[in-house]
Parts: C-alpha cells; structure tokens; sequence
C-alpha cells in the first residue's frame, strides 16, 4: 500500500510537470515577425545546362534578388501555430545566364516585383522551449530549445514582368539612336505571344494564387526575443511570371514594334510562328529564403516564476 502511494504521488508530480511545460505556450502565443533575404525564381528563362526543367538543377543562383517579410503569429498549441504573412521581393531571369545554345539565343529576360499575402500552417517537429524567465546562479531549469518547423498554406500575389529596350542595328550592334533604347517596359500590356491578337490567347492576370510551402526555425535569445530562418517555396498558378510559356506568334500582327521586339528579340536565329517560346506543361515557381527576428507580444498568464 506505501508503495503505491508514493507511485501514484510520483505519477502526479509528472503529470503535472509535463502539463506545466507543454502549458507554457499558451503564454507567449502571439508573436511578430520580421525578416529580409533572398528571392529566387524557376521558370521558363534562364536556368542550367542542357534542355530546361523545372527542378533544382536548372536553379540559377547568380538570378537571386533581394527580398523582405512581416509576419504576425498565432500559436493554436504546443505544436501547431498560424501565421500570416507579407512579402515583398523581386524575381530576376534572363537567357544570357545558361549555356544551353537554344535558350541563351532566344535572347529573352525580365524583371518583375513579387507581392505575397499568404497564411500558413505551421507544425513543430522540434518544440519551442523557451527556458529560464530569470538568471539566477544554480537555478537548475529548462533550457531554450530552437522550434524546428514545417508549414504549408494558400497565398496571393502581384507581379509585373518589365524588360529592357534594347534593340540593335543592321550590323548587330546596339542601336542606341533609338530615343526609346534602354527603357524598361511591363510585358503584359504588350501582349508578346499574341495575347488579345490572336483569339484563343487571353491576357494574363497579374494577380494570381499561390502554394507556400516550406521549412523554418526559431531559437528564442530571450523570453522576448529570438532568431531563426525560414525558407518557403512556392508553386504558382500561372505560367506568365516571365511573360514566357507558349509558342512564338507572328510578329506582323503586332502594330507596336515595341511589342514586336519583345515578341522575339533573338540576336542568334530567327524563328517562325508556332515555334516553341517556353513550356506551358509546368507552371512557374519562386521562393524566398529569409533571416528573420522574433518578437513575443505578450503574455495571457500571470504567476509565480517557473525555472
């Protein structure tokens, strides 16, 4: 009987430790983030040798441009949490980075912001433990552990894919008497593969839904305070982000010859109508790689220190 009291007291003390701790995070459930780092883009342009594709090995680095996030989250348990963000980069490709002979003489590039709303679930493989409240000698307690996370969710967002003039002479030089050589135009309006020309290609939207998806981590410094990653790719529902996806068109339906040099501004070889421009099987793709900082808004619950 004495040993099955001290069992079933022991039980208790564990139950209620574990309680304690698994109960911590309800105190520090609200959280803000901020980041900046690196925006990537995978799609029709650019990219590695040999005959493109849409996987990392056609991921052109040297195209990396610089991207920022706010974000504001909420913690539905010990390991689930919501987080909404906002993020803001810019995208970058061009034909002149892959060796590949047909892809670098098609001669194309572009430029385009990247507006994200997004909310994601996130799910903690590895716990936040958040450790001592105070720094007392020979306080033996918990100590912080990092928050390893995967997450998933729905986004939205705005692009505008811009490229620059830059036409050329007889003789193949840059033909820079033209008063409009080196200004940047949005792609969209032009309609470079025959979009609102020809009746059975519609002008894209520049508003379109994404699929986040991804890794992070957190390790918190202070209560307060706390530091991490989180990298996020995402899967689009467009093929246009570089205003490339289809065939060529021809270039005598376009009045605009603004419109038709973007349409095919190669300098290697001439191509005709129906020749293949891009890849229309696989939609486009980005991601952002980010460093960001944690800030804890507050707590829900008051009481005595926990060590």
């Amino acid at each position: 009987m004495r040993r099955f009291a001290v069992l079933t007291i022991f039980l208790a003390f564990v139950t209620i430790s574990v309680v304690a701790q698994t109960g911590d995070w309800r105190r520090y459930r609200h959280e803000l983030v901020f980041g900046a780092g690196t925006a990537a883009f995978m799609g029709d342009l650019g990219g590695g040798k040999g005959v493109g594709s849409h996987f990392v090995k056609d991921f052109d680095i040297q195209a990396n441009r610089w991207a920022f996030m706010a974000g504001y989250g909420y913690k539905l348990s010990d390991r689930f949490a919501l987080r909404t963000g906002i993020y803001y980069g810019r995208v970058y490709g061009s034909d002149e980075f892959t060796p590949e002979y047909a892809r670098n003489g098609r001669n194309l590039s572009f430029r385009s912001p990247i507006i994200e709303l997004s909310e994601v679930v996130e799910f903690s493989i590895l716990r936040e433990r958040l450790g001592h409240r105070y720094n007392i000698k020979r306080a033996r307690g918990k100590r912080a552990m990092p928050n390893l996370y995967i997450f998933a969710g729905v986004g939205g967002f705005y692009f505008n894919p811009r490229a620059q003039y830059l036409p050329k002479d007889a003789s193949g030089n840059p033909d820079e008497s033209d008063p409009n050589y080196g200004k940047w135009y949005s792609l969209q309006p032009l309609g470079t593969e025959g979009q609102g020309y020809v009746p059975t290609r519609q002008k894209y939207s520049r508003i379109q839904m994404s699929i986040p998806f991804g890794v992070g981590m957190n390790c918190m410094i202070t209560k307060s305070w706390g530091i991490g990653f989180d990298f996020g790719f995402r899967y689009t529902l467009t093929d246009y982000i570089d205003d490339v996806s289809s065939t060529y068109v021809d270039p005598d339906i376009f009045e605009d010859p603004i419109a038709r040099y973007f349409s095919n501004p190669d300098s290697k070889y001439r191509v005709g109508a129906g020749e293949q421009r891009g890849d229309s099987k696989f939609n486009d793709a980005y991601m952002f790689l980010t460093i960001k900082a944690t800030y804890k808004l507050f707590s829900v619950r008051r009481g005595r220190s926990k060590f």
